[in-house]
This record gives structure tokens, sequence and C-alpha cells, in this order.
């Protein structure tokens, strides 16, 4: 009997806010920009995850630290198990501060963490920072075809 394959698209969406500084502080700002989390084709019959990268950079001034990243649940997700959406359907995924995919990337509470953007380069006072984001979908989740995706808010604290 042959192996028929099915195929699914799945994509995850970064987008990007920023708080504001506190006021006890001296005024610093930064320009955050976001690359999303592509996964690709997903094989639902495949019994090895689905895993993607994507990153966050940040260029800040002054740059004594880097700034605090926190990522939101997504819109119809938890932190254990977020969800990307094609109409009525879902398929589960979720993202991580490390390569291993152990270490849920949230808002700090419900067992995640939120992470310090690590950089080096500086001009003229400008220190641009980054961080990647590993993504995984776990194996064998049988959806339809179709193009999934989630919206999920990075807030950077500096």
């Amino acid at each position: 009997m042959p192996r028929t394959s099915s195929w699914r698209f799945a994509l995850a969406v970064l987008m990007l806010a920023s708080a504001a500084p506190a006021l006890a502080q001296p005024l610093r700002g930064c320009t955050v920009t976001a690359t999303g989390v592509a996964f690709g084709s997903y094989d639902s019959l495949t019994t090895v995850p689905d895993d993607g990268v994507g990153a966050i950079q940040a260029a800040c001034h002054p740059s004594e630290q880097g700034p605090v990243a926190s990522l939101n649940r997504g819109l119809t997700g938890t932190f254990a198990a977020r969800r990307m959406t094609f109409l009525l359907n879902s398929l589960n995924y979720n993202l991580y501060s490390d390569i291993s995919r152990t270490t849920v990337w949230g808002d700090g509470t419900s067992g995640t963490v939120t992470v310090t953007l690590t950089g080096g380069v500086v001009n003229a006072g400008v220190r641009r920072f980054n961080r990647t984001i590993y993504g995984r979908i776990p194996a064998r989740q049988v959806v339809p075809f179709g193009l999934y995706a989630d919206l999920v808010i990075v807030t950077l604290t500096f």
C-alpha cells in the first residue's frame, strides 16, 4: 500500500509593541524590528516536530544594558500551547528561548521566561541587541490544508 502524505503550511507572525521606560529613569529609546517564525510546510504524518526560527532586533540609546523582551500568548493560545488558526481549525505550536526548545518564552508567568536581548556592536552611542526565537510545531497534528497563522506581541522593557 503506498504511503500518502498530507502537507500543511504553517506560519507564526510576530508583531512588536514597546513598553514605555519608567519616569525615574533617564530618557532612552529603542528602534525594534522582528523576523517572524516561518515554519514552512507541515507534514502531519511525520513523527518529527517541525522547527522554525525568528528573531528580535533592537537598536538602543543609551546602550548600557539590553532590553527585556516578553511574548504574549498569541490570539487564541495559552503558554502551554499557542495555536495558529486557519478558518475554524487550529495547529498547536510554541515559542522558546533556547535552541533545545525546552523553555517557553512568555511574559514570566505560568512557568515562562522573559529574555534580555544581547548585543555588542556600538556605533555613535547606539548598541544593537538581538535574540533568536525558536519555534516548534509538535508532530502528528491532523489538520486540513491551509495557511495557519498567529499574532504574537513582543513587548520590550528598557
